[in-house]
């Protein structure tokens, strides 16, 4: 599947440059040049709309119509419960008047039942249960859905009927099947009433079969408020390369969190509708009527159980009666793709929104966590590039947080920014926003894993981590004056946000940057042409335009060129010839920081350099533009720029780094992979 641009697409960006012409024609022709900007802009966001990250679709429920009904009959019972049925000669009664069979069968396990008579009611009380929600009677579906979770649990768990369970016999595999699809099925309708939340009640069946229900929330969500629940079963998710699951008992769930009061510092940073993985696992309560009447009719008295929902991020397994472990059915990519669905986020509308115009989506902008803050895990940030959004690091986040070393050790967070700006302006507001949440956070400044965060930037994004752990020194600010700004004139809160720009410190909190397709020395795709039709296109903040021009008309005796305050964006900031590229070469880092590299490489011609990049470029960022010559790691990738951070040998290499870095700290007990000699392939 293809994703959301994180560079300048060539082919997107010469269908925009054609769109663009046409509209220029146009308006030279109709003498309206006052709506050139807005006619160019919507040409490009015509011309875009058509990739996914992911698609997530709702699986077809397989109905049977009265009609077909004729001819279409239940899904017939297993072999050996095909036997069971024939030793009581109940074969051609269950096949006419199956309900009669099933409430036989329900009489007989009441006593002393064998094992495979539990199974057995068990598997036929789902089959009809599935069968009945095919032809739309979801009310005996449900009734027979409790009916079946609770034979099923009492086949797996229930003491009191003193059965030799053979963990080898495929009859023990196939219970668990049955109890996770009774389940499933059970919840499907409960979900339906409202979604649940703690201390939820509902009731299952009808007479005297009543199933009673208390759901609970256990973890680092049980104080959550949730919009609703979705199976994750009932979705077809495709576009990531690899679906993270787990096998055991329980349904895996997409948790829907409704958006809440900030009572807590982690609220603000939450994504609206942030979808979580859920597993719901149903406890049976034992009776003290049935532990004292084995013989009486249990059908008097109704079942109780307890319905908790588990994160399987951060619980794999739980313990039932007399300390067994049972491990989680799970599936934590499936919530992650259904999060992805919006088509502002999936078709990229955000971020083509973003690059043509900073005040496009406000509340987009900004740190996100999908997950509680922990202050015992150490902060991923991850920072996107040019014309993209945090969505494009789906891909990466998915394969690491798979990892229970990675997960238990980490927390990722992911930054937002307005990408038609300069990227020295949005590598200070990340700057500001860092400061911001570090107070939030930790107010005493105490935490030890906020000394040790771990920056990840990929294309523009790798330009702004490396700016916050440099020393800007006088290095910036001498392209733009060759005088001291405590000459300049003007607002004096302008002047503070100018100053915050182009001086600052070292983050010394970062301990490791690792870069992705960095262009530390520009880009040639940012040529002339490209340049003028950024300044066609692209509506900067009005700190970029309005407040920095009144700077630069009442010092333009003090500024070096006043183009660089005035008109810049961000395609003229990543040019070759801007002199901020000898400013960053020159800052120095701060002595603790480990940087790494990971470098595209992709044989093919560019359209924009007309030259060969075979072997050279990775198709907007030449070789060496990409190398940092302080990288302690550096490593080739055989993919072209705006994929490199979602191919297989760019995530290994990240998760490398990430439990190298554990090791060093003690944290984990080091595991080296054997190394490809294709992954080292660095000049």
């Amino acid at each position: 599947m293809n994703q959301p641009a994180d560079s300048i697409s060539k082919l997107d960006l010469r269908w925009a440059s054609l769109c663009a012409v046409i509209a220029l024609i146009a308006i030279c022709l109709s003498g309206c040049a006052a709506v050139e900007q807005r006619i160019l802009r919507q040409a490009v966001i015509v011309s875009i709309g058509n990739e996914q990250i992911v698609e997530v679709t709702p699986r077809k429920q397989r109905r049977v119509s009265s009609w077909n009904r004729v001819w279409l009959k239940p899904e017939p019972p297993s072999q050996r419960t095909a036997i069971l049925l024939r030793r009581f000669n109940l074969e051609k009664v269950y096949q006419k008047r199956p309900d009669e069979v099933i409430e036989w069968l329900h009489q007989l396990v009441r006593g002393r039942p064998e094992l495979h008579e539990v199974h057995a009611l068990a598997e036929l009380a789902e089959k009809q249960a599935s069968w009945s929600y095919r032809t739309g009677d979801t009310q005996r579906a449900t009734r027979l859905y409790a009916m079946a979770t609770i034979h099923a649990y009492k086949f797996l768990f229930d003491n009191d009927l003193n059965l030799d369970r053979n963990a080898y016999d495929p009859q023990f595999r196939s219970i668990c099947d049955i109890y996770n699809r009774s389940l499933e099925g059970m919840l499907r309708e409960i979900c339906l009433q409202q979604g649940f939340a703690q201390g939820y009640q509902t009731v299952v069946g009808e007479d005297g079969r009543e199933l009673e229900i208390e759901v609970r929330i256990e973890g680092r969500w049980e104080d959550q408020q949730f919009e609703r629940f979705e199976l994750v079963n009932d979705f077809d998710t495709a576009g990531f390369e690899n679906q993270y699951r787990t096998y055991g008992l329980g349904a895996p769930l997409i948790a829907i969190r409704k958006q809440q009061p900030i009572h807590y510092p982690s609220e603000q940073y939450y994504p609206p509708e942030l979808t979580l993985p859920m597993t719901a696992f149903l406890h049976l309560i034992p009776s003290d009527e049935h532990r004292d009447q084995p013989d009486a009719a249990d059908t008097e008295h109704p079942h109780r159980a307890i319905l908790t929902l588990y994160d399987p991020l951060e619980r794999t397994a739980i313990e039932t009666e007399k300390n067994k472990v049972v491990p989680l059915e799970s599936d934590i990519t499936t919530p992650l793709a259904y999060g992805l669905r919006d088509p502002l986020i999936n078709k990229g509308v955000i971020a083509t929104g973003s690059l043509l115009n900073a005040d496009f989506a406000p509340e987009a902008y900004g740190m996100f966590m999908l997950e509680p803050y922990d202050p015992e895990k150490i902060p991923v940030v991850m920072v996107h590039g040019l014309w993209s959004h945090p969505a494009t690091w789906s891909h990466m986040f998915n394969d690491l947080r798979a990892n229970p070393e990675i997960h238990n050790n980490y927390q990722f967070w992911f930054y937002s920014y307005p990408t038609g700006q300069p990227f020295w302006i949005s590598a200070k507001q990340l700057r500001e926003d860092l400061a911001s949440i570090r107070k939030e956070l930790d107010p005493s400044f105490s935490s030890k894993t906020l000394d040790e965060m771990i920056f990840v930037g990929h294309s523009m994004g790798g330009l702004i981590s490396t700016m916050q752990v440099v020393e800007s020194e006088d290095h910036f600010w001498s392209v733009v004056s060759h005088d001291s700004i405590t000459k300049f004139e003007g607002d004096p809160e302008t002047l503070q946000q100018v100053r915050n720009t182009f001086f600052f410190e070292a983050n010394r909190s970062i301990d490791r940057v690792i870069t992705i397709s960095t262009p530390y020395r520009g880009s040639s795709v940012a040529n002339s042409a490209t340049r003028w039709l950024g300044q066609k296109l692209i509506k900067l903040p009005a700190l970029v335009t309005d407040d920095f021009k009144r700077i630069a008309r009442k010092n333009s005796d003090r500024i070096n060129d006043p183009s660089f305050l005035t008109t810049t964006t961000v395609v003229d900031s990543l040019s070759p010839d801007s002199q901020v590229f000898d400013a960053l070469a020159k800052s120095k880092r701060h002595d603790e920081l480990t940087v790494h590299n990971i470098i595209g490489r992709v044989d093919r011609s560019s359209i924009f350099s007309g030259t060969s990049t075979a072997g050279v470029s990775d198709g907007v960022v030449e070789i060496g533009s990409a190398k940092a010559v302080d990288a302690q790691s550096q490593i080739f990738v055989n993919e072209e720029h705006q994929k490199v951070h979602q191919h297989p040998a760019c995530i290994l290499e990240v998760r490398r780094i990430l439990m190298k870095n554990l090791a060093q700290q003690d944290r984990i007990h080091a595991r080296p992979l054997p190394v490809l000699i294709s992954s080292n392939d660095v000049d």
